[in-house]
Order: structure tokens, then sequence, then C-alpha cells
């Protein structure tokens, strides 16, 4: 919850181009705050969800359940968020 309310503000930052006035280019500050905050905070939302389903995946099919695990995770943040979002604003 931290790291997002830090993503935020930083987006806050950049939408209000506060970066401007310490010197910091649009690109280079977009670019670190995506990859840094986009990627921090992927892996603390998906690592104790996997770890979670590593622990409760009966035996001898863990890989069978990782794939459809991530694979859902990926369908869901790839297609059905985006597509709800415009559909929402449409």
């Amino acid at each position: 919850m931290c790291v997002g309310l830090v993503g935020a503000f930083l987006n806050l930052v950049f939408a209000k181009r506060w970066n401007l006035d310490i010197g910091i280019p649009d690109m280079a500050f977009l670019l670190f705050t995506d990859i840094v905050f986009s990627t921090v905070s992927t892996i603390l939302y998906t690592l104790p969800i996997l770890a979670l389903f590593a622990k409760i995946t009966p035996a001898r099919i863990e890989g069978t359940i990782f794939a459809f695990l991530t694979g859902t995770m990926n369908f869901a943040k790839s297609i059905i968020s985006p597509n709800i979002g415009t559909f929402l604003n449409h």
C-alpha cells in the first residue's frame, strides 16, 4: 500500500509538472517512475499470491496450477482491466 501511495504521488508530480521544477526531464521521470514502481508493486502484489498457491497446490500438478494462475492474472491485467476502463469511460 505504501508503494502504491508513493507511486500515486509521483503520478501527481508528473501531472503537475513539478518534476521540471526540480530539473528532471519528463521522459527520464516517466521512465524511472513507471519502471521502478510498476515493477515493485507487481512484485509485492504477485509474490504473496504465488507463494500462497504454491503451498495449497496438490502435489504433481504445480506446473499446471502455476500456468493457470499466471495466465489468469495476465489476462485480467492486460485484457479485462483495460476493456472495463474503456467501457466505463464511453
